[in-house]
């Protein structure tokens, strides 16, 4: 599968990449890992901060790339997926982790609590933290001038 071929099949749309946008995503993603390091968050609440700075970071790279998601469509499905043809590297497999993050902040904010641990918690906002990173580094080696400065 390619970015082109998720085109085909109308699970992205073609959009004109936006400095303000990106940078708009990045400081939300900041602000979320921000509030995920908080003291005295609940595991759940920590999960669900972490888990939305990722979807903001898969989104800005889906962006920088030229593309996004429609609303429905199974958009933060395919946001996490999208790391695959954004990112690559070692974000090819971390995809997966993070699809399966995905299904648990489901469970968690709509069906029960008590779903994650603290350790979860904490392994989903180091990965929050080191794909912030990535996507900054990506974005300068790639599109350096939609990269914030």
């Amino acid at each position: 599968m390619s970015l082109e071929q998720w085109l085909d099949n109308a699970w992205v749309m073609r959009i004109e990449p936006s400095a303000r946008s990106i940078s708009d995503s990045l400081a939300i993603a900041r602000r979320e890992v921000a509030d995920a390091s908080l003291q005295g968050m609940s595991a759940d609440g920590r999960f669900d901060h972490a888990y939305d700075a990722i979807r903001g970071l898969c989104e800005a790279a889906l962006h920088a790339a030229g593309f996004a998601v429609p609303k429905g469509a199974r958009k933060h499905e395919r946001l996490i997926e999208s790391l695959k043809f954004t990112l690559q590297g070692r974000w090819l497999q971390d995809a997966d982790f993070l699809d399966r993050c995905r299904r648990r902040r489901h469970q968690t904010m709509y069906e029960r609590i008590g779903v994650v641990q603290q350790r979860d918690a904490d392994e989903l906002l180091a990965t929050a933290s080191n794909l912030h990173r990535d996507v900054r580094k990506w974005l300068r080696a790639r599109h350096p001038v939609l990269a914030p400065t």
